[in-house]
């Protein structure tokens, strides 16, 4: 017979080889998961000196001394008292789709069964974290009374300074393995992995508070040295450096002002305050060429939606560069309130604030400011006006990322009081920055024009002391660290018209506060000491990353998420690993919750039935569902959320929760629900938050933290 030559059809070999491949896929070996009743893979980390080997008994090693806390998949596991006592071997591989690499003992890893890690929060106003060996000794160290554990700490930390000053080895005995550098680490520049292992619920001077058993994994192989204070003198001095040690650093400062001003009908009068406030400071400083190449200005303004004729945009950049204040100043003539009124009182805060924060051209390693001028408040997350999706506290967090600090000043019309405190619940949350003791709010009198000025001039004057002496600024700030900063300054005393126009004639209704509601009495405004505070907390930021400070790594410690000096201070933020998939089926699962809210609010049906008339959830089991007694339990809930150590509002809900809820508190939730949606969608988007956990991971396996607090 001839042979006969054939080929196949281009689309059929396409179909053919994506057949082939998934079977392949199917074979596979599968992973192990964390418990019988998860789908969740199981994970380890190896300790320092692991081997892998090419089978379990030992006989041939196939890489040996593994890069410490390296993390692999598990294919197979120790069994019965092997499991228990922490021996056995385990089949390991690089991937959850059947790389198997080899196996590894027992005695040489740990399991991590929930990929929760840690981050530092800003170290302005707390002390460093302390890393014990021991976590009878810490969980002793908390549960003593303020009196009596504030000198025992102090004695910890004082044998820490004096084994660093007198260049002697701590005592190999001393129950605090590592601390936290002195100086701010840049997690995104300098990545440290801190996985928790372990967590214990416990209660520290009334509050809730965690002890965490963790382990610190470096990002990169070079130089393995284990940062325990007791054994490395090099890693105890430079985790007892300083900031102020560094501030001379500071003559290289760049610092970028971009002005976000509301230019709806009523803003006129503002408009031009913020201009005269520019002209003015450009006369003052136009002769200084250092500051004025050290400072640079923009400016968006942001109105309504483009549905509304003649409002002309949503948002508008009037610095496509940013510029030096004379610049500026001439470009600013340029910005300009409209002549047409609004349909709604509330703006599109939030796409000005997103556009401000996300397109502005930041000059590279500069601190980065907004300046928020308006007197309404934006649209709820919900609203089909609020472009971006976002909600305050969501677009706190963006912004955080991004690492760009807000002021905010709200003009407040006295007649427009229930908008005023809608209003009030936006500008506080996005004006807390990173180490900031107090909320970065101004409330000022819409009918007091001068104390406007005075508030404007005060934060800009500020802003550029620290630019023009940054040095002696900062140092000052640092010696005084210990005093009290904060409070109010004294608020003015001077007194003062369907769209924002005509919402000026409200009068007193009020609105049940939402979720992210604060207490209704605060201060006005921040003292001068709390905006100098403000601006040295964001040069903490800036020195830590430009000395590029290393926080601790290859460790295994316990430590406490609260300040254990201060326990009203959060030290350590827990954050969730999570790969894409994993990302999209939290927002999948969010997005049905969200079709049956808005479903059951105007069909009147009990909220499971909405929800398991949603789109994405209509495939499940619907028995399942129906019996279910709240969402944590209706099986549509992802399995590595289940068991984190947070108290989660979505997953207690249920029929005769959700039937409490007025529609205020309603809509409140589902606000809350769409604003993580779109929250989920900008880390799916940035590239700069994918990491891999080992070198050589396929893009599909690259996680990203997101911190509890964006859970839903």
């Amino acid at each position: 017979m001839n042979a006969k030559c054939f080929s196949l059809n281009p689309f059929i070999a396409i179909i053919l080889a994506t057949v082939l491949s998934s079977s392949a896929y199917a074979d596979a070996k599968a992973p192990v998961n964390v418990d019988e009743n998860s789908k969740v893979p199981l994970r380890i980390l190896t300790r320092p000196g692991a081997n892998l080997y090419s089978d379990n008994t030992g006989s041939s090693v196939k890489k040996s001394n593994l890069p410490t806390f390296s993390s692999y998949f598990v294919y197979t596991r120790p069994t019965g008292e092997q499991l228990g006592a922490g021996g056995g071997w385990y089949e390991v591989g690089s991937d959850d789709k059947g790389t198997v690499q080899g196996w590894i003992k027992g005695d040489d890893l740990f399991e991590w069964k929930q990929t929760m890690c840690l981050t530092y929060t800003h170290p302005d106003g707390r002390s460093p974290v302390l890393m014990f060996e021991d976590d009878e000794y810490l969980k002793t160290l908390v549960e003593m009374n303020k009196d009596t554990r504030t000198p025992s700490v102090d004695n910890l930390y004082a044998s820490i300074e004096k084994a660093s000053a007198s260049k002697e080895a701590l005592a190999q005995d001393f129950p605090v393995i590592s601390m936290e550098p002195k100086m701010a680490v840049d997690n995104k520049a300098n990545f440290t992995l801190m996985p928790i292992l372990d967590h214990k619920v416990i209660e520290f001077e009334g509050r809730e508070a965690r002890l965490l058993d963790i382990v610190a994994v470096s990002s990169t192989e070079s130089d393995r040295k284990s940062s325990d204070l007791r054994t490395n003198t090099d890693y105890l001095n430079a985790a007892t450096d300083t900031s102020a040690n560094h501030a001379k650093n500071l003559e290289d400062l760049k610092i970028d002002v971009v002005w976000c001003i509301d230019t709806t009908r009523s803003m006129g009068p503002y408009i031009q305050r913020v201009k005269q406030l520019t002209s003015d400071i450009s006369k003052n400083i136009s002769s200084d060429n250092e500051l004025t190449s050290r400072v640079m200005f923009g400016a968006w303004a942001y109105r309504d939606s483009a549905e509304i004729q003649g409002l002309e945009y949503v948002t508008k950049n009037f610095t496509p560069e940013l510029m030096k204040i004379d610049d500026f100043s001439k470009a600013l003539e340029e910005v300009k309130e409209t002549t047409v009124d609004s349909v709604t009182y509330d703006e599109d805060v939030f796409s000005g604030l997103n556009d401000a924060v996300e397109k502005t051209k930041w000059r590279d390693n500069s601190i980065r400011i907004v300046i928020l001028v308006g007197d309404a408040p934006g649209h709820q997350a919900g609203h089909k006006w609020n472009v971006t999706k976002f909600d305050a506290a969501t677009f706190r967090q963006v912004a955080d990322q991004k690492k760009v600090n807000i002021y905010t000043l709200h003009i407040a019309p006295p007649k427009a009081k229930k908008y005023n405190k809608i209003a009030q619940r936006q500008f506080r949350p996005l004006s807390l920055n990173p180490g900031n003791i107090s909320e970065m709010y101004w409330n000022i009198n819409a009918t007091d024009l001068k104390n406007f000025e005075t508030q404007s001039a005060r934060l800009t004057e500020s802003i550029l002391s620290f630019a023009k002496n940054a040095v002696s600024e900062f140092k000052a700030i640092s010696d005084n660290s210990t005093s009290q900063i904060g409070g109010a300054a004294e608020p003015s005393t001077s007194s003062s018209g369907g769209g924002e126009m005509a919402a000026l004639e409200d009068g007193d209704e009020d609105l049940t506060q939402s979720a992210n509601a604060v207490p209704a009495k605060k201060p006005d405004a921040p003292t001068d000491e709390a905006i100098k505070q403000s601006v040295h907390a964001a040069l903490v930021t800036w020195l830590g990353a430009n000395a590029n400070v290393e926080p601790p790594r290859d460790i295994e410690a316990w430590v406490v998420d609260k300040d254990l000096k201060e326990s009203t201070r959060q030290s350590l933020d827990v954050n969730l690993l999570m790969t894409k998939t994993q990302l999209d089926s939290i927002t999948t699962l969010l997005q049905s919750v969200l079709e049956a809210g808005e479903t059951n609010q105007v069909s009147g049906e009990d909220f499971f039935t909405s929800l398991q008339a949603a789109s994405a959830v209509a495939a499940r089991d619907p028995d399942k569902l129906a019996n279910a007694q709240s969402i944590g339990s209706s099986g549509l809930v992802p399995d590595f959320l289940n068991n984190l150590p947070y108290k989660s509002r979505l997953m207690e809900m249920n029929n005769e929760l959700w039937e409490s809820f007025g529609p205020d508190e309603q809509n409140a939730f589902l606000t809350s629900i769409e604003s993580k949606i779109n929250a989920y969608k900008a880390i799916h988007d940035d590239s700069s938050l994918w990491i891999p956990l080992n070198e050589g991971d396929d893009a599909s396996d690259y996680v990203a933290a997101v911190s509890l607090e964006l859970l839903p």
